[in-house]
């Protein structure tokens, strides 16, 4: 199974509700972030490894998959994957079987998988950038979480979950939200998304000194822009300075070989703030590479 959103969505709370809702509830659930794997050291702690099977290996290692026997192996970020490893990937998932590095004895596997993407993967794929065979082989069932920004009302019903979580935890009596603050979060773009706005609800459950969330004690910023402001613009002073931000994502791309996490970096704002952005500039690989 694929599941499909952009940073902060809940992509993985899905996977944990298909694990937890199913049969295989009982056995284990296993999450990796596959973005934050090590090049070098993916096929070992996917697999696993003998003892001495590369320097400083000095333990025999039991890899994820192994560890997930039984139960749900959710690989996230599966789009940031390294071609050379998805093959391996691909083997393993078809196959049912895994052989750890240093091994010349395959081990079968019984686990559910489910991936998750915030990449385009599909234009990944066109550009040969993701195996097509392993994403045809994941997306067999594909689930997409919307953006916090289309799900309407919604955010005030999550918002509201999450101030009684916090009011528990942080022993403050029953919380409510002005008008004002709930207009205030259906307006704001969220660009982190549900990550973003369980930030924003635990900060003003902390922070606020009555038993009302007012608009302040939210403290929501303005998205930040990438270029100086230009004041009270004209439309064509704003088209200039689209066009300038534009230009200055699709720079800070090129520099960093498309990483979205470095070129966020180099300008100073977040991943989430930087998807964001490139989402509304409408941009693609081919814009960039």
């Amino acid at each position: 199974m694929l599941i499909l959103g952009e940073t902060g969505t809940g992509k993985e709370l899905v996977a944990r509700a298909l694990h937890f809702d199913g049969p295989r509830a009982e056995r284990p659930f296993i999450a990796v972030n596959c973005a934050a794997l090590p090049e070098q050291l993916v096929e070992s702690e996917l697999f696993g490894h003998e003892r001495g099977a590369f320097t400083g290996a000095t333990e025999k290692k039991v890899g994820l998959f192994q560890a997930a026997e039984g139960g749900t192996l959710f690989l996230d970020e599966i789009g940031e994957l390294p071609l050379a490893q998805q093959g391996k990937l691909l083997k393993a998932i078809e196959d049912r079987v895994v052989r750890p590095v240093g091994s010349v004895r395959d081990r079968p596997v019984n686990i559910r998988f489910v991936a998750a993407t915030n990449a385009a993967i599909e234009e990944r794929s066109r550009q040969g950038e993701f195996r097509s065979d392993l994403l045809y082989r994941l997306n067999t069932i594909t689930a997409e979480v919307p953006p916090l920004r289309q799900r309407g009302d919604d955010i005030l019903a999550i918002a509201q979950t999450f101030v009684t979580e916090f009011e528990r935890r942080y022993g403050r009596s029953r919380l409510e939200f002005t008008s004002a603050a709930r207009h205030a979060l259906l307006q704001h773009p969220w660009p982190g998304n549900i990550r973003e706005l369980r930030n924003v609800v635990e900060q003003a459950s902390l922070m606020c000194a009555r038993d009302q969330i007012d608009v302040a004690d939210l403290n929501l910023r303005d998205v930040p822009s990438l270029a100086p402001s230009v004041g009270a613009a004209t439309e064509a002073r704003e088209s200039k300075l689209a066009d300038t931000e534009r230009a200055m994502i699709i720079g800070a791309l090129r520099q960093t070989n498309g990483n979205v996490t470095l070129a966020a970096r180099a300008l100073g704002i977040s991943r989430d703030t930087l998807r964001y952005r490139m989402e509304k500039n409408r941009l693609r690989r081919e814009h960039y590479s």
